[in-house]
């Protein structure tokens, strides 16, 4: 779930009109319920009971009327519209300019607020502006928050490097985000911790491949390369890159707790328009070649390519070959055939989809299902699409 924009480029001055405080009157937007005044509680930015206030410099995640899901970070408020940028590296365009390109939309555009609940999880609280009716008002001072930053120093404070600590609305309240090394994290009022050497290289051991082990061996061990047989509690569980050549025999009951909760949210964000148009690719450091049994199912940042059997769910980067399981199959690309026992999702792939619904934006191959959605169209029983 999820990559911000390079928090260090956004300058706020590029993105709304300077001096707030010296203009006679800004724009701001709330939302009240339909029938109700506007009663705001002690965090006027908190949907509740009462109306609320959208702020800028903050970022909301939000479903629109056409259904597209975008995280933005709302940068001003002015004639009658929300300027925003898009939060999530996923969703923006490569910074080529002074600043992120500036998008804005109307108030009636939108269908849903989203509040996450528990990143891991990927579990969110949902609040439909159906019942809320929006109000433009002019005031002294715009309903902002503030971007601040912190620095973090390598252990011979040699390295130094400065982290924006971004607002986000959650279901909890606000939470502080900050970018580290492509991923993104809750602040908890410690800093980053910075492992690069005088030279300002990056020194992570815990990214440098472990020993290559023959015939036999357990996982998670930290061995970079296991020839053979693999057996264990969790095929992998952090970053550090591993390469498994022959037959992979896992529990994976991390996988299995998360494809519990996921069973909650198993049919979300199979809509084409909601996927990206392209799969990254840049992280994945972990292959499987062979045959794998997992009860949990794989997940990560993960090749694997031969013949997959996984209980609860898979969630992988790409897949080839012949790969069931048992609830939800959420792999990037596939190229074979996948079946599932409920759901399929993919952003690309090339073969067969078999599941109770099945989802991929850019396909070249069939669907066999309930429900098949493609990047051309949405069938019953039976889909195709040969161009995508």
């Amino acid at each position: 779930m999820n990559r911000l924009f390079v928090f260090t480029l956004i300058l706020l001055t590029a993105f709304a009109p300077s001096g707030y405080a010296r203009q006679d009157s800004v724009q701001n937007l709330y939302f009240v319920k339909d029938g109700d005044d506007a009663r705001f509680g002690e965090h006027d930015y908190q949907p509740g009971k009462g109306a609320f206030y959208l702020y800028r410099h903050c970022i909301y995640d939000l479903v629109l009327m056409n259904k597209k899901a975008i995280s933005i970070m709302v940068t001003d408020i002015r004639q009658d519209s929300i300027y925003y940028i898009l939060a999530f590296r996923r969703q923006a365009k490569p910074y080529d300019g002074p600043a992120p390109d500036t998008f804005s939309l109307h108030p009636s555009q939108l269908k849903r607020l989203k509040l996450i609940g528990d990143r891991m999880m990927g579990l969110y609280e949902n609040r439909s502006f159906s019942n809320y009716r929006y109000v433009f008002v002019k005031s002294d001072e715009p309903k902002a928050f503030t971007i601040t930053y912190t620095t973090s120093y390598s252990a011979d404070s040699s390295y130094s490097e400065d982290f924006a600590m971004v607002p986000y609305l959650t279901a909890q309240g606000i939470n502080w985000l900050y970018e580290q090394r492509g991923k993104t994290y809750y602040y908890e009022g410690i800093a980053p911790t910075i492992e690069k050497d005088s030279l300002g290289k990056d020194s992570l051991e815990a990214l440098k491949p472990g020993k290559e082990r023959n015939w036999a061996w357990y996982t998670p061990s930290g061995a970079g390369k296991i020839n053979g047989l693999s057996l264990g509690l969790q095929t992998t569980i952090d970053e550090k890159p591993i390469t498994i050549n022959g037959l992979n025999l896992n529990a994976d009951a991390l996988s299995a707790f998360v494809a519990m909760f996921g069973l909650f949210h198993i049919l979300t964000n199979l809509e084409p328009i909601n996927m990206p148009d392209t799969v990254d690719k840049k992280n994945m450091n972990k292959f499987l070649n062979g045959v794998s049994i997992s009860a949990g199912g794989l997940m990560g940042e993960m090749r694997v390519r031969g013949f997959s059997i996984n209980g609860g769910m898979s969630g992988v980067t790409e897949m080839s070959g012949l790969h069931i399981t048992g609830t939800q199959n959420r792999t990037d690309e596939f190229k074979g055939v996948v079946i599932t026992g409920i759901t399929n999702r993919a952003v690309k792939g090339r073969g067969l989809q078999i599941g109770l619904v099945n989802s991929c934006k850019h396909l070249r191959g069939v669907q066999l299902g309930l429900w098949n959605i493609n990047g051309k169209r949405s069938l019953p029983l039976f889909n195709w699409q040969f161009r995508g």
